[in-house]
């Protein structure tokens, strides 16, 4: 059996995701599967035909028809044989030992260390840091999440990020996976499945050794939706997370963030007054989905 599962869903993205999959040729660790989920139409046969050249790492490619992150997650682990599986996005640059920096910390931490998230590097950017006061991801008392995944300290959070983490695969499977009614972008489908952890007794840990450079491609993944799209889906989902955790009263502050969130790009002119129409129209779905 493999020592670890490596989950890369992809949409639009087939060359870059030859190119992680090159780069993961160099992982110190060589017993691992690497399993790709492709939701674009067509199927790539550069994808399909991929092989690791040190003859060792097993690899699988599955083209599915279904369109959306938490999915495309939840069938990998699905196909995974490994007691660990790590989740990679796949427009990054992995360091070398990034497997085997999860490896060491699973057999070193507390049991109750259910999933550990990575750090991730933006050069030219802060989105990964947003705060020195906190470590790994939170969401905040209004539905906006926070985080800090690109520190040198170690410690528990609330939500690891989705492009570079890593869970126990019995625990992936007691809570459900991942939630799939999270739409789009999947806003919050990460601090989700963290709360879904800590609300069944487990833990999760932000560790700044397994290592991965995010290049934050322009083309294609969740990043093609419009602007108005956009706005929907964070509506929906933050909604939506504050109902399914029983955070009503967080509902109304969360609703007049997320219309200044509008009013504020429409100023910018990062869109047009749609994105505000989309944005409540977010809101009422929000209201209606059933929890998974």
């Amino acid at each position: 059996m493999p020592k670890t599962s490596l989950i890369i869903p992809t949409l639009d993205r087939q060359k870059i995701t030859f190119d992680t999959l090159v780069y993961l040729n160099n992982q110190t660790i060589k017993d691992f599967e690497v399993i790709v989920i492709d939701q674009t139409k067509s199927v790539s046969k550069d994808l399909e035909n991929f092989s690791f050249s040190n003859g060792i790492t097993k690899y699988k490619y599955f083209n599915i028809d279904k369109v959306g992150l938490p999915n495309a997650r939840n069938v990998g682990a699905q196909h995974a044989v490994s007691k660990i599986l790590i989740f990679l996005d796949d427009d990054c640059i992995p360091e070398n030992k990034l497997i085997e920096s999860y490896i060491n910390i699973f057999n070193k931490q507390d049991p109750k260390v259910w999933c550990i998230g990575g750090r991730v590097i933006e050069k030219g950017s802060s989105i990964m840091r947003q705060s020195d006061k906190i470590l790994g991801g939170w969401v905040t008392w209004y539905g906006k999440t926070l985080k800090n995944f690109d520190s040198n300290e170690t410690g528990l959070c609330q939500w690891a990020p989705g492009g570079n983490f890593a869970v126990k695969a019995e625990k992936f499977s007691a809570v459900g996976g991942f939630d799939e009614n999270y739409l789009g972008n999947a806003i919050l489908e990460d601090g989700d499945f963290g709360f879904n952890i800590i609300n069944q007794g487990g833990r999760v840990m932000y560790s700044p050794k397994p290592v991965m450079e995010h290049l934050r491609a322009q083309l294609g993944g969740t990043r093609k939706e419009s602007a108005s799209k956009g706005m929907f889906y964070r509506a929906h989902n933050t909604i939506y997370f504050l109902r399914k955790h029983k955070m009503r009263l967080r509902i109304f502050p969360a609703l007049w963030y997320l219309l200044g969130v509008a009013v504020k790009d429409l100023i910018q002119g990062k869109h047009g007054f749609t994105a505000i129409f989309w944005t409540k129209i977010g809101f009422i779905k929000g209201f209606f989905t059933k929890p998974q």
